[in-house]
């Protein structure tokens, strides 16, 4: 015991050493504070604070980002003018035929400028034709010569989504309304309809060719299209003596069968169609054969019609836009 009592005060001093040396060293880092980073789905305080959203720039290509940059808000049925209603075709509102000087001639532009340039002139984007799901298009532009001859164009999607020009369907040379073209088209004013147009079904007084791939209907002597604005059945096709026919319509048609040059084949155009109806713009607007100015179809030379018909697909969804030089005259 008493060796034991003798090891005390070094084990008081060794313990007195251990506390002193621990006062001198340095207190360790606090840990840092907790931030809690908030969820990637919380929206930011500061409104300003997001998703940055840049305009696409005019492509020389006719891709993703073709047309005019959209600088205004695009034009659909929810923000026409009260007092104004358009066709859902109609280019009127986002129309612009000053930009058409920011590129060359027709004559001097590729089929893929070409196309480019009068998109932008009709404030048209890929967008538009995606929305569509329009896999064909076909691009009539009138003219400067005399607002009336055009320049008709058929472009096709290609694997990666951009619109090429169909093959033997470039360049070919017809006719529009003897008046020209229109924005804001109205009747008996012999002017062909400005805008973006689906082309929906097939018909003529001649057989129908090998390969159609559109509706057909064939004309008989009782085929009437309706343009009596007062009827059920106003821009429709009605076989006269229908029993179907809930009610007759008067003297105000195209008595198709009146037409077998004209109307050998045809195509009708989705202007002022049931049930998109606005009085006062007029009826039976097709893409027909012709070799000179209409009363307000689209005309091309025979053979070329019978081409593009042969070209059609109901499945691409084929699209027609009007656009070109207005007649002044």
């Amino acid at each position: 015991m008493k060796r034991l009592l003798w090891l005390l005060p070094l084990v008081v001093f060794f313990h007195a050493c251990h506390v002193f040396a621990a006062e001198l060293r340095p207190s360790p880092d606090p840990p840092p504070p907790v931030v809690v980073m908030p969820s990637p789905d919380t929206e930011p305080t500061d409104p300003h604070i997001g998703i940055s959203i840049v305009c696409p720039q005019t492509d020389s290509t006719v891709g993703a980002a073709t047309g005019r940059p959209q600088t205004d808000p695009p034009y659909s049925a929810g923000n026409l003018p009260a007092s104004h209603a358009y066709q859902l075709g109609d280019t009127t509102p986002t129309w612009r035929p000053e930009l058409a000087a920011a590129y060359p001639a027709d004559g001097d532009c590729s089929d893929l400028q070409l196309l480019e340039k009068w998109m932008a002139v009709e404030g048209l984007t890929l967008a538009d034709l995606d929305a569509r799901n329009c896999r064909q298009l076909i691009l009539v532009s009138a003219q400067p010569t005399d607002g009336v001859e055009t320049v008709t164009v058929c472009y096709e999607r290609d694997p990666d989504g951009n619109f090429v020009s169909a093959p033997g369907l470039s360049r070919m040379y017809g006719h529009i309304g003897k008046n020209g073209l229109k924005h804001d088209r109205r009747r008996n004013t012999n002017t062909s309809p400005a805008g973006l147009w689906a082309i929906s079904s097939a018909f003529g007084n001649e057989a129908p060719p090998e390969d159609l791939k559109l509706p057909w209907r064939q004309v008989t002597p009782n085929s009437d299209w309706v343009c009596d604005e007062n009827s059920i059945y106003f821009n429709t096709w009605q076989e006269r003596g229908d029993p179907a026919c809930t009610e007759e319509w008067g003297d105000d048609v195209e008595h198709l069968e009146d037409y077998p040059k004209l109307y050998a084949w045809a195509c009708v155009i989705e202007f002022n169609r049931p049930p998109d109806v606005v009085p006062d713009r007029g009826c039976a607007i097709f893409l027909h054969c012709s070799e000179k100015g209409t009363g307000g179809c689209v005309g091309l030379p025979r053979a070329d019609m019978l081409a593009v018909l042969n070209w059609l697909d109901a499945e691409k969804h084929p699209y027609i836009l009007i656009t070109g030089t207005e007649k002044t005259d």
